[in-house]
């Protein structure tokens, strides 16, 4: 594999109007840096005619700097760019999305910042052109990481739009998971971070394939595959139930012996025996998700399949 300077990995989805012009900027971009660099497409199973356009550019550049991943089918953003990190050999990878929401002329500020010593820079948008439900959606993931992994610096914003050092993703690449979140391996790998203002465009050829859905499915992750919150959360409320429980145990037993009967309430008893049982069941489904994924992790499954690479 030739060494270069630069690695890009860009994982797509549904982009064929944004390629071309994409890979035009990139190169310009990296020709006026006067810089060596690679780029690496992984399709991720787009259902549009992305991989043609993808193939179409490959050709026309003579292979040149061009790499082309196409996986089997869509295993999400995160193994993307797992499969992307794995056929880099540049100094600085940088990771950036397919639609041109993030402007490839603002690399050299990334490059520029991470030359200051740091081992990873990230975009941080002066502002967002989102809609609301996706600048909430982003607000939560971002307060997720901040207590899931418990970074010390809380003004540090979290983007796809970043310039990391090879040997950081050396170690991103060593950690064995079928559920990869980057920016939560970045964080647990090191502490040495920053960010730097870039600007964040407005889509222009598509509409986001990241949507609701798509944000609760990572929040949920986030909680499952990098925290023990929601066993904690069940523990907590196991005991609460308990107390209360034996609270409502113990007002019976008084009323008997004080009154000598016990107060008449079968519609209070069966909401109560209801109401326990919903929350067994919830717990069962956490306890049951935890399982699933630790029976998936120790049977070694891939992160991704490949169809085919060109390069």
């Amino acid at each position: 594999m030739k060494q270069v300077e630069f690695s890009i990995v860009v994982p797509v989805y549904n982009s064929e109007k944004s390629l071309k012009e994409l890979h035009k900027r990139l190169s310009e971009t990296f020709n006026q840096m006067n810089k060596t660099f690679e780029i690496i497409f992984i399709n991720d199973d787009s259902k549009d005619k992305s991989l043609k356009i993808l193939k179409e550019i490959y050709k026309q550049n003579n292979n040149d700097n061009i790499v082309i991943i196409d996986l089997f089918r869509n295993y999400g953003q995160q193994n993307a760019l797992m499969c992307g990190f794995n056929y880099c050999s540049g100094r600085y990878i940088i990771t950036i999305d397919d639609d041109l929401q993030h402007s490839p002329e603002d690399i050299p500020v990334l490059y520029n910042k991470i030359l200051e010593g740091f081992d990873v820079v990230i975009g941080n948008y002066k502002s967002k052109k989102h809609s609301l439900y996706k600048n909430l959606g982003s607000l939560l993931i971002r307060k997720l990481n901040k207590i899931i992994f418990n970074i010390s610096n809380k003004n540090l914003k979290f983007s796809s739009f970043r310039i990391i050092k090879k040997d950081v993703v050396d170690q991103i690449k060593s950690e064995r998971t079928i559920f990869p979140y980057i920016s939560g391996m970045i964080v647990s790998t090191t502490n040495n971070i920053t960010n730097v203002e870039v600007h964040h465009e407005k889509r222009i050829y598509s509409k986001s394939s990241y949507n609701l859905k798509m944000m609760i499915k990572l929040a949920f992750n986030l909680l499952i595959n990098y925290s023990s919150i929601p066993l904690k959360i069940i523990g907590y409320f196991g005991l609460l139930i308990s107390f209360l429980s034996m609270i409502f145990g113990l007002v019976i037993m008084l009323k008997k012996l004080l009154e000598g009967k016990a107060p008449p309430g079968w519609t209070t008893l069966i909401v109560l025996v209801s109401f326990y049982n919903s929350i067994i069941f919830i717990i069962f489904f956490f306890i049951g998700e935890y399982i699933s994924r630790i029976l998936k992790e120790v049977s070694y499954k891939k992160q991704y399949f490949i169809r085919e690479i060109l390069k």
